[in-house]
């Protein structure tokens, strides 16, 4: 597979692979095509970037293992949604089976139709279906393409993969959460869908590292994981997903998107945490099954 496909990913890689932890940042991308065409200004509608979380994870090649990078934004298409994630009435004409629920219904489905964090109309036109089908053919597909060879290559070398998704959360909730606007984030959510799609053992030793880091971690609390550890978490087929999410208030400005100070100090415990979860992922394939 290419290291690279321009405007939609880069894969980071060691200089030799010894672990089976494939990282991603699927929206942390500042690519925006020229379709795009949004009727608000940048300085809104580039709120809903996980901006800087592809720094922020950094280290992940030097563990060992593999680090995919979306590098267009997620408000353009967002990868953490299924293919069929649409509300049919926001996208005139379209044909394909959608299931659309109230992160659709609120404007932030697989093609987001407000901005965060107001819930204002992102488009003053209506999007054609072929502008839909070229995001998910163009944009969409690849990325999970690229994902999954990863995670394939990972089990063919080690025996299982591990996925850890790197994401940020606005520091207070907003109007377009289902849970409404005001609600104070932890500093860290660690999501598997309930513990389905990895190793409970697994995610716990993640807290743990991150808990002797200093941070407040919840588990599955506010969010559960997404469309992408849906794909890749298989335990019983020795696929493990995590989704981490990473308060931005520990580290941005939300409203100029500026780095604050503390920035280098997460990005320095980030950096240790995935070392140390890269360390116990090494120990733990390599303990003798019972």
């Amino acid at each position: 597979m290419p290291q690279s496909i321009k405007n939609i990913l880069q894969v980071h890689r060691p200089t030799s692979v010894t672990s089976p932890l494939v990282f991603d940042s699927p929206h942390s991308g500042e690519f925006y095509p020229d379709d795009f065409k949004a009727c608000v200004p940048a300085s809104l509608y580039k709120r809903a970037e996980d901006r800087y979380v592809h720094e922020l994870f950094e280290k992940a090649p030097e563990t060992g293992g593999v680090f995919l990078e979306a590098l267009f934004a997620r408000i353009y298409i967002d990868l953490n949604r299924s293919s069929d994630n649409i509300s049919p009435q926001r996208i005139k004409g379209w044909r394909r089976e959608t299931k659309p629920d109230s992160r659709s219904d609120l404007g932030k489905g697989l093609i987001w139709t407000e901005a965060s964090p107001t819930g204002e109309a992102l488009y003053d036109r209506e999007l054609s279906v072929g502008e839909i089908e070229n995001r998910i053919d163009s944009y969409y597909t690849p990325y999970y393409d690229a994902l999954t060879r990863l995670m394939e290559q990972a089990q063919t070398k080690f025996g299982v993969a591990y996925h850890l998704d790197c994401h940020s959360m606005q520091q207070f909730s907003t109007v377009m959460y289902e849970d409404g606007a005001g609600q104070r984030r932890p500093d860290i959510t660690l999501s598997d869908r309930d513990g389905t799609t990895c190793d409970p053992e697994y995610i716990q030793a993640a807290r743990d590292i991150l808990n002797s880091l200093g941070y407040d971690v919840k588990i599955n609390d506010p969010y559960k994981g997404a469309e992408l550890i849906i794909h890749t978490g298989r335990p019983s087929q020795n696929w493990h997903a995590v989704q981490i999410e990473v308060n931005r208030g520990l580290y941005l400005n939300e409203e100029t998107l500026e780095k604050l100070p503390n920035f280098e100090n997460l990005q320095r415990d980030l950096g240790a945490f995935v070392m140390q979860l890269s360390a116990y992922t090494k120990q733990k394939i390599h303990q003798p099954q019972s």
